[in-house]
C-alpha cells in the first residue's frame, strides 16, 4: 500500500535568499565572472511545514526545492543543518533532490527534545557549493540560506508518569495507589518507559491489573489495563501485550498461579511498547561480590532475608561486580548507571564493572530495584558496660587488619557489650537468636548484648564481618 505523508504545504510568499562568498581573481575577466556568480541568489522553497508522524508516512520526504536550473546553476549536494536553541546543530548531506529519510528527522527530534508526542519546531538551514554559469565560464561559490521553520510531532502512545498495581495484592479499586511501580524519574517516561514492581505472592491464584494516573483521575474501569491475551490468559515468564480495557473484548485481568514455586512476582512494563513481563521469583539465600579484592576468583557473600534485599561487608580494593552464584559467572550483574553517593543501577547487560572503592564497606544490593548502595564503614566501636555504652567512644574504635580480615582491639570487657558501626546505633552486632554467647553467629537484627566468655578482664577482640549467619567474634583473654 502506498503510504501517505500528512504535512502542510509551506505558505511562503517568496523564496529564502542566500549569501555567498568567493575567491578573489587576478584578471579583470576572472573578476567579471566572479561578480556575476556573486550576484546569483540561491533560493530555497520549503516543501513541507509540518510532519505528523502519527499518520502513515513514506520512508522518505523531499524537504525543499531550489531555483537551480540546467544551464544557469547547479550543485552536486546540499548540506542541511537542523537546530534549536540551546542544542548543537545536527547536519546531514542530501542529494540534489533534497530527499531525506523520515527516520533521520525523527532522530533529530528525539535528540533535541526526547520522544514525547509534543509538537516541536526546528530551524532548517541549507547550504551548498553552487556552480554558476557565467559568460566567462563556470564559477563555484558557497551559498548559505536563511533558516526556514519545520514543525513535527512524533508518534507515541499516551503515557502517564505513574503506574499502579491493583487487585488482590492491593485492592480492586481503579483509584488505589498503594502499590506504585518503580520508575527512574530522572528521565521522562517517553525516554525511559520501563516500570517495575516486585511483590509477595500467595499460594493459589492471584488476580490483578494495572492502573495509571488517568485511571486514578477518572475513576473509570475502562481505563484499567488488562492483558490482550484475554482474562486470566496472560503469559508468565515471557513478554505479552497489554492495553486499556476500553480496547479489549473482556476485562483482561491478569492471573498468576503459585504452587510452592514462588514467593514473589516481578512485573516489568514497557509502556511505550505496551508489553509486560511477569516472573515468578524465589530469592536465593546469598549472592556474591567478586572483584580486585578477591583476585577476581574468590567471593564475598551477601545474605537475604527473603525480600530481595541483600547485605554484606568486606574490604574493597578496586573495581568489582556482583553475581548470583559462587562458582560460576552465569547471570552476573554489571553497572548500568552511577546514581551518585556510591549508589548504582545494574543488570545482566551492564556496561562496566562497578567503580573502584578502597576501604571497608557495607554492601546493600536490592534485586527488586536492581540497585546497589555502598556505604563506607569508617569505624567499629566495641561498646558496652566497659565504656558506659558510649557509642562514639574513639578509645574503643577497632582497627581493621586486612591480612587477618578482621577488626581488632585489645580492651577490658565486662558482661554486656556489642559492636556498633560508624558511631551510631543504626547498625550494631550482638548474639543471634537472643543468645549472649553466640560468638560464632552475630546478628545486626536485634542482636543480644554479649557476655565476656571468661569473666571480666582484658581481651583481644577480633571481629569478622561478612553477612547474617557468617558474622563472628573471637575473644582471647590476655
Amino acid at each position: 500500500m502506498v503510504k501517505k505523508l500528512i504535512y502542510g504545504i509551506a505558505m511562503v510568499a517568496g523564496l529564502a535568499s542566500c549569501n555567498g562568498d568567493y575567491d578573489d581573481w587576478a584578471s579583470p575577466q576572472q573578476n567579471a565572472a566572479n561578480e556575476a556568480a556573486e550576484k546569483f541568489e540561491l533560493t530555497v522553497q520549503p516543501s513541507v511545514q509540518r510532519i505528523d508522524f502519527a499518520a502513515e508516512n513514506p520512508e522518505t520526504i523531499a524537504l525543499f526545492s531550489t531555483n537551480l536550473a540546467e544551464g544557469v546553476a547547479s550543485a552536486e549536494e546540499f548540506n542541511v543543518s537542523f537546530s534549536t536553541e540551546g542544542k548543537e546543530p545536527v547536519e546531514f548531506t542530501v542529494g540534489t533532490d533534497a530527499v531525506m529519510a523520515l527516520k533521520e528527522i525523527q532522530s533529530v527530534i528525539e535528540t533535541f527534545f526526547g520522544k514525547a508526542p509534543v509538537e516541536r519546531t526546528l530551524d532548517v538551514e541549507v547550504s551548498a557549493v553552487v556552480a554558476v554559469n557565467t559568460a566567462d565560464g563556470i564559477v563555484k561559490v558557497s551559498k548559505t540560506c536563511n533558516p526556514f521553520k519545520l514543525s513535527a510531532i512524533l508518534d507515541a502512545p499516551e503515557i502517564y508518569p505513574h503506574m499502579y498495581l491493583i487487585g488482590a495484592p492491593s485492592a480492586w479499586d481503579p483509584t488505589c495507589t498503594t502499590l506504585p511501580f518503580n520508575h527512574d524519574d530522572s528521565k521522562s517516561v517517553y525516554d525511559n518507559p520501563i516500570f517495575t514492581i516486585t511483590v509477595p505472592v500467595a499460594e493459589g491464584e492471584t488476580w490483578f491489573a494495572f492502573a495509571d494516573d488517568k485511571t486514578v483521575e477518572t475513576n473509570d474501569w475502562s481505563n484499567v489495563f488488562g492483558a490482550r491475551e484475554g482474562n486470566g490468559k496472560n503469559l508468565i515468564g515471557e513478554k505479552g501485550s497489554f492495553a486499556r480495557r476500553s480496547d479489549l473484548s473482556d476485562d483482561g485481568s491478569f492471573m498468576i498461579s503459585v504452587n510452592g514455586d514462588a514467593k514473589y512476582m516481578k512485573i516489568t512494563l514497557d509502556v511505550m511498547e505496551g508489553t509486560y513481563l511477569i516472573e515468578k521469583i524465589n530469592f536465593s539465600d546469598y549472592i556474591y561480590e567478586i572483584g580486585n579484592n578477591t583476585g577476581w576468583s574468590g567471593v564475598n557473600p551477601l545474605s537475604n532475608n527473603g525480600d530481595g534485599l541483600y547485605t554484606g561487608y568486606c574490604w574493597m580494593d578496586g573495581e568489582y561486580k556482583f553475581k548470583p552464584n559462587a562458582d560460576n559467572w552465569n547471570g552476573d550483574w554489571e553497572m548500568v548507571e552511577d546514581l551518585g553517593n556510591n549508589k548504582y543501577s545494574f543488570d545482566t547487560n551492564g556496561a562496566s564493572n562497578f567503580p573502584s572503592l578502597n576501604g571497608f564497606y557495607e554492601m546493600k544490593v536490592d534485586l527488586v530495584t536492581n540497585t546497589a548502595q555502598m556505604t563506607e564503614v569508617k569505624s567499629i566501636t566495641c561498646v558496652g558496660n566497659h565504656n558506659s555504652w558510649t557509642v562514639n567512644d574513639a578509645a574503643q574504635h577497632m582497627t581493621y587488619n586486612p591480612e587477618a580480615g578482621c577488626w581488632e582491639i585489645t580492651t577490658s570487657l565486662k558482661d554486656g557489650f556489642k559492636f556498633a558501626m560508624n558511631d551510631d546505633w543504626a547498625i550494631s552486632w550482638g548474639g543471634a537468636n537472643g543468645d549472649p554467647t553466640a560468638y560464632a553467629n552475630l546478628s545486626q537484627n536485634n542482636g543480644k548484648d554479649l557476655n565476656a566468655p571468661e569473666g571480666e578482664g582484658t581481651y583481644k577482640v577480633q571481629l569478622f564481618l561478612a553477612c547474617e549467619g557468617k558474622n563472628r567474634v573471637v575473644l582471647t583473654k590476655q
